[in-house]
This record gives C-alpha cells, sequence and structure tokens, in this order.
C-alpha cells in the first residue's frame, strides 16, 4: 500500500508506532505461556490486538494535535497493511489473490477494532475475552491452507481471560501516557508475563488493575 499520507516525507514516527506494536505483540509469552498459535494467524492476532489499541489511544487526541494524530493513524495503518501485503507475498499467496486476501484482513481489522473497543469501553473483561475467541483462529490464511503448521484448535487454546487482561491493562497504561510521548511512538505496553498465572475463567478481580502473579482469575467475527 503507498504511503502517500504523510505530512511530511521525512516522517519515521510512523515506523516507530508500527515497531513498537510489532516488538509488544511478540513477547514470547503469548506464545509459550497463554496459548497463541506460534504461527503467521497466532502473530497477525496478536498485532491486530496491539494496532487496535494503538488507533484507540490516537483517537482520544483532541484539539490543535488532533490532526496531527489522524495523521499518525493513517499512516500507521498503511505501514501495517504493507507489511501483511508482504506477509501474504511470503508465505506463497498469488499475485491474483492478494488483494482478495487483504480485504479479508482489512475487515477483519476493523471488525476487531470495533468488537474489542466496545468491551475495553464498557471494562468487561469476560466481554472481551469473548470477543478475542471469536476472533482467532486465522481464517484469512487458512482460506489457501497457509502456513501447513497452522493449527485449527488455536482459538480454543488461547487462554482468552489472561489475554484479554493483558489487553484491559494495555489500554490503561497507553491510555495515561502523555499525548505527545504517543506522538512519538513511545508505548508503556504492560510485560505479558505478569498475566501468565490467571487462569482461564472469569477473574476473581473487579477492576482492570495490572494482576499480579499470584492473582486467581478465550479473525472472523467481532
Amino acid at each position: 500500500m503507498v504511503l502517500g499520507f504523510f505530512k511530511r516525507r521525512n516522517d519515521t514516527t510512523p515506523y516507530t508506532i508500527y515497531q513498537s506494536v510489532a516488538e509488544a505483540s511478540r513477547q514470547p509469552v503469548f506464545y509459550e505461556t497463554l496459548g497463541v498459535t506460534d504461527s503467521i494467524s497466532g502473530r497477525f492476532d496478536m498485532l491486530i490486538t496491539h494496532a487496535v489499541l494503538v488507533l484507540r489511544r490516537l483517537a482520544r487526541i483532541e484539539g490543535e494535535r488532533r490532526e496531527e494524530a489522524a495523521s499518525r493513524s493513517q499512516a500507521f495503518s498503511d505501514i501495517l497493511f504493507r507489511d501483511l501485503d508482504r506477509a501474504l507475498r511470503d508465505t506463497g499467496v498469488s499475485d491474483r489473490k492478494v488483494p482478495k486476501k487483504l480485504k479479508l484482513l482489512a475487515e477483519a481489522y476493523l471488525g476487531r477494532g470495533q468488537a474489542f473497543g466496545n468491551a475495553l469501553d464498557a471494562g468487561d473483561t469476560e466481554a472481551l475475552a469473548d470477543a478475542l475467541g471469536r476472533n482467532s483462529g486465522g481464517i484469512v490464511f487458512k482460506a489457501d491452507k497457509l502456513p501447513e503448521d497452522d493449527d485449527e484448535e488455536g482459538a480454543s487454546a488461547m487462554n482468552t481471560m489472561a489475554v484479554a487482561a493483558y489487553v484491559r491493562a494495555a489500554d490503561i497504561a497507553i491510555g495515561s501516557q502523555s499525548d505527545a510521548d504517543v506522538l512519538e511512538g513511545t508505548f508503556a505496553w504492560p510485560d505479558a508475563q505478569q498475566f501468565a498465572a490467571i487462569e482461564n475463567r472469569a477473574p476473581a478481580y473487579a477492576s482492570a488493575e495490572t494482576p499480579t502473579a499470584d492473582t486467581d482469575d478465550d479473525a472472523s467475527a467481532p
């Protein structure tokens, strides 16, 4: 996708934002402990989840920097989809099918943004966990049975309560940062390891505070 929305041609901040999102989504605990499938589909799930959080935060910027935030959001999304285009081609999707796949990915992107956003706005961890479970599984990539190692049981294996608790904590953490930091691509992502002890059931805590290790506490359709 052409990056024609940069306000300044030499503005590298959207790349910084994308790098932050990518690094946060690759935290090993997601795949080693929290049951996210370690495949292209699973990594897509986590990448989009973090991207949704960034777009939510940028959308809350008002005043004289609102236009700048909107420009950052568009440029970030352009970079994201250019990377997804490359990923599809690298996994063997034909040039003829790439546009269709990207359309499905865009629909998943928008659908998750709405589903996750509604649950986050309501402060409902269980609803968020349900949305995560419904939207995981890599349907877009599995349409061509790519990659071969995709696990069809990935959605049910995810500890969605733990991932949901992480997502809520991340939304709160970056929401408390200054607009200036966010616009520069600095995001205070939580350490996902803190959520590894949460059981895959309704949490025992009612608030969205970051749980401790001894706290007891599942894309296709929004």
